[in-house]
């Protein structure tokens, strides 16, 4: 019996793990495209640095963007490419919850290596897109995608700096922090 509260106990950790990942997500997407979150940077070097600290922080958001222009740019005429994609994506992601669910799994880890996976993943779709000739699709999706990935990483001002993150820091409000993290989720809907 004392077995059984260990692992209820362990996946009750894994539920509350899985929750606050939904949350982050969910606060993420409601961040993602504030207008008040937009300001153009003052200098090239601030620019910089937006960009790179922007790619970090929505590198998946910027993927899912990519992957959804080259698969709406397969549609028309190339659904069967457009259907492998979509397995191959489903094939990763299903990799990458495996070692996010058990991140702990010493035989999970070594026999599935998250980069390794990636990285076959990526150039077994690029042998299919290219031999399926459908690499100016891939093209086009980059050419429309990349500009506007980099418009939106330069642009897009980190939160902690818009006027509400500057009037609770210039008023010490160290200890509201929490409360102000709180109330903005609670406006945001998450629970």
């Amino acid at each position: 019996m004392a077995s059984y509260g260990g692992v209820l106990r362990r996946s009750a950790a894994v539920v509350e793990r899985a929750r606050d990942g939904a949350r982050r997500t969910r606060k993420a997407l409601a961040r993602f495209a504030r207008p008040q979150s937009f300001a153009a940077p003052p200098d090239a070097e601030a620019a910089a640095v937006r960009a790179v600290r922007n790619l970090r922080s929505f590198r998946l958001h910027y993927a899912i963007l990519l992957w959804v222009l080259l698969l709406a740019s397969l549609f028309p005429r190339r659904r069967a490419t457009m259907l492998f994609l979509m397995a191959a994506s489903k094939v990763a992601l299903f990799c990458g919850a495996l070692l996010k669910a058990f991140p702990n799994s010493a035989l999970l880890c070594r026999i599935v290596d998250r980069r390794l996976a990636a990285a076959l993943v990526l150039v077994v779709i690029g042998v299919e897109l290219v031999m399926t000739r459908a690499v100016p699709q891939f093209l086009l999706a980059i050419a429309i995608g990349v500009p506007l990935v980099l418009l939106h990483s330069v642009f897009r001002v980190r939160d902690d700096l818009t006027a509400s993150g500057q009037e609770a820091a210039s008023a010490g409000g160290g200890e509201l922090g929490p409360i102000l993290e709180k109330k903005e989720d609670l406006e945001l809907g998450s629970q």
